[in-house]
């Protein structure tokens, strides 16, 4: 039976070469996704790795918590006493004083923003650093020492002079250039090396420090040295080896990474779910076709089980070779996801890809698991074909789908509509989750029974183009379960792009909701998009000193820890805030922020039952869990103006964060002024603030927007791959039904039907099938999106934005490719022969 499955294999590649190609791009999918991450990470933790391979240990201030939303937090400065204690303790070989942090850096007036942060530090020798002078020297006071890539990018030479910024702003010259072992530079990195004191400056440190590393003298045990420094320095400062520091910043720097993981391998997951169909029709179909040569075998003495095992050892073989073409393509892939993530804004370091043992056998066994699971069906039907199956005339017309079928159908589509519903009204996205699934499941029952109703319906147009139009129509529901499952395959990737397209205009409608409450004329924000923002509070105080405005105000953003989860908050200065803004309360007063404590959006006192005078328990990286009375509940409205639901007074933020940066500054400005001379007063004053950016509100909401539409983009494109898996199955199911049909067809063409006209045919039944799917996908993906925004409210009202244009795009497109899936199949079917089409059993 083993022979006889590989004969058969090798006979029938030409019909399963498409299925092939179905799991070779599927697990492409899962391979690149695999090798991007897993290369992405690696190059990070060498990165860190790296800059730390000379340190035995690293002194800093405790923290409640390392990173949060993918940043490291910002702990408080070592004192520089603490340094002297550490310099002195037994065992101590050599220390290092370091400041470092982030900054910006600004060359001929131009900002240099690459993707990923500007690192300022201060200086150090070996075995401190792995950065070593590839030209000129050292630096001292208001001077830097440049990575060498980034000063090749940006044409700079020594004795340049350059502007670097952070919590200050000076003009440095360049007096050296530097690389990092063998290489010039790091990774979408741009890295500025000054003396201590200057770093110390720039980042207003005082005379405190980031860090102190250390070395231990020769002979000496690291961990006894680490033991002996944390109890001396006492539980305020953590003392930990410095391959454990490096590993904590690369874990923070990775965070976004895990996230992109898994929105990759959920795309794949789609992927491959859509080639399942693929593969369920394409093994019906096949098997159909070879009913007689299965019924021989068991009128032969083959039994069902046999039988069974030959099929299934046939899709074994098939996911097999896809699975390993696939992962060996998925290498290749890895480099084409790099590009489209980096063009979405995401800061993926260069390097030489990365391939495990585990990667190649996540991808293989997926994609051949996947392909015998969508093979069981197909496989247990031809196991149960009867001897007598032989000597049938004709091959057996399709059955109607069955009372169980339409019962579980119905069954499933009602509890998924109630589902829907009910997470609508409940406003739970977890109930939409469940809904969705159901509905699915639903879908893929139904599909016989709605499919061939729905194609005779979508199909009535094609009734005027004659007979090959009606032809192509009745074609399309000859055989409910084929046409279910390929509308189903094109139809659940067009639905995933209809969600995603519906959620993303929903989401930049949001987005720019809420600037009613914001009555700043304009907005100074980084041009970098910090999460936790980039301004240096100099900027704020000079926009203020300025004739052309009336008031500033500037607010922050910070991380806390709530049960375990990371949640955002905002610093606002009470005083200020109502002159740009209209914040409206529910209960309590703004100013009440002046005592201290938190205000809450609406929704989490709601749901947490929170009153005026109640507290809730915050955990900040400074001091751990703190309990801050709830002095006041703003609206929705309000809170997502302010873009998040927790707002503490900047002293409450001063006595619990390190960071000394604001996100953005809000500028009402005097009567009179108009915008543009506004605008110039404005960029004159914080010109040496590179990341100083002068926005309006419309401005402001585009680029919140943009941001959201690289990352609804980057996933759009990635679901294409879903569609075009589809897509083949249409093909597949056209080229394979005309080998079912070789005798019609020779038939048809013996009555008068031209090469055209059966071009024509074979072309409207693919795109009938396409359109049917473009109506299944893109009501699923309205339903979907509307129920997830509803899911996701807060008791406000949903906005839900359908981007019409962006909808009939999808539409055309998909049209269109359907009419391309039929090209092959239809010249396949005008070049048969007349006569032996017509002799073919």
């Amino acid at each position: 039976m083993w022979r006889l499955t590989l004969a058969n294999t090798v006979a029938h590649r030409s019909r399963l070469a498409l299925t092939w190609l179905a799991v070779a791009l599927g697990v492409a999918f899962v391979a690149g996704s695999l090798v991007l991450t897993d290369t992405s990470s690696r190059l990070l933790d060498q990165q860190f790795r790296t800059s730390a391979a000379g340190v035995d240990l690293t002194v800093r201030t405790g923290a409640a918590f390392d990173s949060a939303m993918g940043v490291e937090v910002q702990r408080d400065p070592v004192p520089a006493d603490v340094a002297d204690r550490v310099a002195g303790a037994p065992g101590v070989g050599q220390v290092r004083r370091v400041a470092s942090g982030a900054a910006q850096l600004q060359v001929r007036e131009r900002v240099v923003a690459p993707k990923g942060p500007t690192l300022l530090s201060s200086w150090g020798e070996a075995p401190f650093t792995a950065y070593s002078l590839r030209s000129g020297r050292a630096p001292r006071q208001d001077e830097v020492v440049l990575d060498a890539a980034t000063a090749r990018a940006q044409h700079l030479s020594l004795g340049d002079t350059v502007t670097v910024s952070a919590t200050g702003s000076r003009r440095l010259r360049v007096v050296g250039l530097a690389g990092i072992g063998d290489a010039d530079g790091l990774p979408n990195s741009a890295v500025v090396l000054v003396d201590l004191p200057t770093a110390q400056a720039l980042l207003g440190l005082g005379s405190g420090l980031s860090s102190v590393e250390v070395v231990g003298a020769d002979g000496v045990s690291v961990p006894d040295l680490r033991s002996r420094l944390a109890t001396s320095l006492g539980t305020r400062y953590a003392v930990t080896s410095g391959q454990d520091a490096a590993a904590a910043s690369a874990d923070a720097a990775k965070e976004s990474i895990t996230y992109l993981r898994v929105v990759l391998l959920a795309l794949a997951a789609a992927g491959l779910v859509v080639g399942a169909f693929l593969i369920a029709n394409t093994f019906g179909i096949v098997l159909a076709q070879r009913s007689r040569e299965l019924a021989l075998l068991r009128a032969a003495g083959a039994t069902g089980r046999q039988v069974f095992a030959s099929v299934f050892g046939e899709a074994l073989l098939v996911g097999l070779a896809g699975s390993v073409s696939g992962t060996a393509l998925g290498v290749g892939a890895a480099y084409g996801l790099r590009g489209l993530a980096q063009g979405a804004g995401l800061a993926l370091p260069d390097g030489p890809l990365t391939v495990t043992a585990q990667t190649v056998a996540i991808s293989v066994g997926a994609g051949t698991l996947v392909t015998l699971l969508a093979s069981l069906a197909p496989a247990r039907r031809a196991a149960t074909v009867a001897p007598v199956e032989a000597m049938r005339a004709s091959d057996p017309a399709p059955t109607a789908p069955g009372r169980l079928r339409l019962v579980s159908g119905w069954v499933l589509l009602a509890l998924a509509t109630t589902g829907l519903v009910a997470a609508a009204l409940l406003r739970t996205v977890a109930v939409v989750g469940v809904g969705a699934a159901l509905l699915m499941t639903a879908l893929v029952v139904l599909g016989p029974v709605v499919a061939p109703r729905l194609a005779q319906a979508v199909g009535r147009p094609l009734d005027r183009a004659g007979v090959p139009g009606q032809l192509a129509r009745a074609s399309a529901v000859r055989n409910p379960r084929r046409t279910a499952a390929t509308v189903t395959a094109l139809a659940l990737g067009l639905a995933l792009i209809s969600f995603v397209t519906v959620l993303g205009s929903s989401a930049k409608a949001i987005t720019a909701g809420g600037t009613e409450a914001v009555t700043a004329d304009l907005l100074v924000q980084s041009s970098r998009d910090e999460m936790l923002g980039g301004l240096s509070p100099e900027v704020a105080r000079r926009v203020a000193a300025l004739p052309e405005v009336e008031a500033v105000s500037a607010v922050r953003f910070g991380h806390w820890l709530d049960w375990g989860t990371t949640s955002a908050l905002t610093a606002v200065d009470p005083a200020t805030l109502p002159r740009v803004a209209t914040v409206t309360m529910t209960a309590g007063r703004l100013s009440a922020l002046d005592r201290g404590g938190v205000v809450v959006a609406e929704k989490v006192a709601r749901e947490r039952g929170l009153r005026l005078g109640d507290t809730l328990a915050m955990t900040f990286p400074r001091d751990g869990e703190q309990h801050l009375p709830v002095v006041g509940v703003m609206s929705e409205t309000s809170a997502q103006a302010l873009s998040t639901s927790y707002v503490l007074s900047r002293a409450t933020y001063a006595a619990h964060y390190t960071e000394d940066v604001d996100a953005t500054v809000y500028v009402a400005l005097a009567r009179g002024v108009d915008e543009a001379r506004a605008r110039s007063a404005l960029g004159a004053a914080v010109a040496d603030f590179p990341n100083a950016e002068i926005r309006d509100q419309a401005e402001a909401a585009a680029a919140r927007a943009a941001a959201v539409e690289q990352v609804l983009g980057l996933v759009t494109v990635l679901l294409g791959f879903a569609v075009l898996i589809a897509l083949l199955g249409i093909t597949n199911t056209l080229a394979l039904s005309i080998v079912e049909r070789t005798r019609e067809i020779g038939l048809l063409r013996a009555v008068g039907m031209t090469r055209r006209q059966l071009r024509w045919m074979v072309r409207a039944e693919a795109v009938l099938v396409a359109a049917v799917a473009v109506v299944v996908g893109v009501v699923l993906g309205l339903g979907l999106a509307a129920a997830t925004l509803a899911g996701l409210s807060s008791g406000t009202e949903v906005v839900l934005s359908v981007p019409l244009g962006q909808l009939a795009a999808v539409v055309v497109v998909a049209v269109v490719a359907g009419l391309a899936a039929g090209l092959l199949p239809a010249r396949r079917a005008a070049r048969l022969d007349v006569l032996t089409a017509v002799t073919t059993q």
